[in-house]
């Protein structure tokens, strides 16, 4: 009979109980009892980093951890990167760099790159390129040559940093001359700003009556 271990991962923000023998890797248990095959597997001995995941918010080589040893962690995917708040309804900043930057070739270390640069910018969200470099040395690519992952990185860096400041803004984001623009749907038919919440912004809203739940204007 084959030992068995009980053992309970947050992964993805989902908590997963799954059955595990002792000598079975994090990265196994990942790809084969939890079927995110997102994380791949390369040389299996921590060398090429293809298997990064976030443990507890730090990136770590899956093929190099017993799924026991990681009994009660947060892991993050990279599977999980479209359900955070940046992604939007369409793919996260990084995510998006590698498409528009061409990050990746044959695609096969990307999931490990993008989750280290997901825990680069997570601690440093302005990297010089040295840092990114520093940041991804334990990823190892065999086809870009490593100049479009580091702009990849960048990318998703300026990404990040315009929508905080246009969340700080209340929805005014910043043009490429450092002229302020209000996106249409938060302005008036009189062009002026509405951010839609009652008493928020001083403007139009506080004179109409809006529902307090959705913020848009009462039946």
């Amino acid at each position: 009979m084959t030992d068995t271990r009980e053992i309970t991962l947050t992964v993805n923000g989902t908590e997963h109980t799954i059955e595990v023998e002792p000598r079975q890797l994090l990265v196994h248990a990942i790809r084969e009892e939890l079927d995110l095959t997102g994380t791949h597997i390369g040389c299996d001995t921590g060398n090429c980093g293809a298997c990064t995941v976030l443990k507890d918010g730090e990136p770590i080589k899956s093929c190099l951890m017993f799924a026991t040893q990681a009994d009660g962690s947060e892991l993050m995917t990279v599977e999980g990167m479209e359900d955070l708040p940046e992604a939007g309804d369409d793919l996260h900043p990084l995510q998006e760099g590698f498409r528009e930057e061409h990050g990746l070739q044959c695609g096969y270390c990307t999931p490990g790159m993008i989750m280290s640069g997901k825990a680069l910018l997570d601690e440093n969200p302005d990297p010089s390129e040295e840092e990114i470099r520093e940041a991804i040395s334990g990823n190892l690519c065999r086809c870009t040559g490593y100049q479009n992952i580091v702009r990849s990185i960048e990318y998703a860096a300026e990404e990040l940093e315009e929508g905080e400041i246009a969340a700080a803004d209340g929805g005014v984001v910043t043009d490429a001359d450092g002229s302020t623009v209000t996106p249409a749907e938060l302005t008036t038919e009189d062009g002026e700003f509405d951010c839609g919440v009652e008493n928020c912004c001083g403007g139009p809203a506080t004179d109409r009556d809006h529902d307090p739940v959705s913020g848009g204007e009462s039946e």
